[in-house]
C-alpha cells in the first residue's frame, strides 16, 4: 500500500483507522457467534487451546483447534492470492465479498455458526497477509498487542527520551527519533479497533445483516486506493 502519493499522513491514518475498525468489528461478531472463539485473534484462541487441553475439555478443544487450523489455512490461501495478484485493492474486494457471503450464511444457518467461521477466518487472514505496511511503517491491523507496544515505544522515543540519551546499539547507527506517523498510526489502530469492536457489538443485536458495514468500509478504502493510484499515474505521465 505504498505509492509516491501516499506521503500524506491523513491518507495513511484514514486507511489504518478504517482497516483496524473492520478487524475489531468482525472479531466481536465472531466472538459472540462462536461462543467466545475469535475468527482472527489467534493469541486468545491459542491460550484457550492450551487451557482446554489441560482441563481435558475435548469438545471445546476441538472447536478452538478447528478455528486455529482454519486461520492457518486461510493464511496460506491469502498468501498465495497476494503473491499472484499483488493488487491490494482487488484483495480487499475479495475480503469484502467473503464478509458478504459470511453474512448470508449467518442468516441461513444462525444455529450453526461453524459454517460462518471458515469465511471469517479466511477474511481476517487475508487482511493480515495483504496489508502490513503503511507509508514505510510495518503495522498489523488485525491485532492489538503489537500495536500497543509500537505505540508506547514510539511515544517514549519521540517525546520522553532526548536524542542525546539514545545511545546506539553495538555496531549500529545512533537511534533516530521516531517520526510522527510512527506514533500516531499504531495508537490510532488501537483506538479504531476498539471503536470497531464497540460498533460491532451494538449492531449485531440491532441489524439483521451487520457484515454489510465492514464490507462497505472496505469498498470505500478500495476507492481511496484506486484514486491514489490514478493520481500517481497521472503525475508520472
Amino acid at each position: 500500500m505504498n505509492t509516491p502519493a501516499e506521503t500524506s499522513l491523513a491518507v495513511l491514518l484514514r486507511r489504518v483507522a478504517g482497516l483496524s475498525a473492520v478487524a475489531g468489528y468482525v472479531e466481536v461478531i465472531g466472538f459472540k457467534d462462536f461462543g467466545g472463539i475469535y475468527p482472527g485473534i489467534m493469541t486468545g484462541n491459542t491460550v484457550q487451546l492450551g487451557l482446554t487441553l489441560a482441563k481435558a475439555q475435548w469438545a471445546r478443544f476441538g472447536t478452538i483447534g478447528f478455528a486455529v487450523g482454519l486461520f492457518f489455512i486461510g493464511g496460506v490461501i491469502s498468501s498465495l492470492v497476494r503473491w499472484h495478484l499483488r493488487r491490494p485493492p482487488l484483495e480487499l474486494v475479495l475480503m469484502a465479498g467473503l464478509l458478504i457471503v459470511a453474512g448470508v450464511v449467518r442468516l441461513l444457518h444462525p444455529a450453526q455458526p461453524m459454517f460462518e467461521l471458515p469465511l471469517l477466518a479466511l477474511a481476517m487472514a487475508m487482511q493480515g497477509e495483504t496489508i502490513s505496511r503503511f507509508g514505510g511503517v510495518s503495522l498489523q491491523t488485525i491485532v492489538v498487542t503489537n500495536n500497543m507496544v509500537k505505540f508506547s515505544d514510539a511515544l517514549v522515543g519521540r517525546y520522553l527520551i532526548p536524542a542525546a540519551r539514545r545511545p546506539p546499539a553495538a555496531g549500529q547507527a545512533p537511534a533516530k527519533r521516531p517520526e510522527l506517523k510512527e506514533v500516531l498510526m499504531p495508537g490510532l489502530a488501537w483506538l479504531s479497533y476498539s471503536i470497531g469492536a464497540g460498533a460491532g457489538a451494538e449492531l449485531t443485536d440491532l441489524f439483521w445483516f451487520p457484515f454489510v458495514v465492514p464490507a462497505a468500509l472496505l469498498v470505500l478504502i478500495v476507492c481511496d486506493l484506486l484514486s491514489t493510484q490514478r493520481r500517481t499515474a497521472n503525475a508520472v505521465q
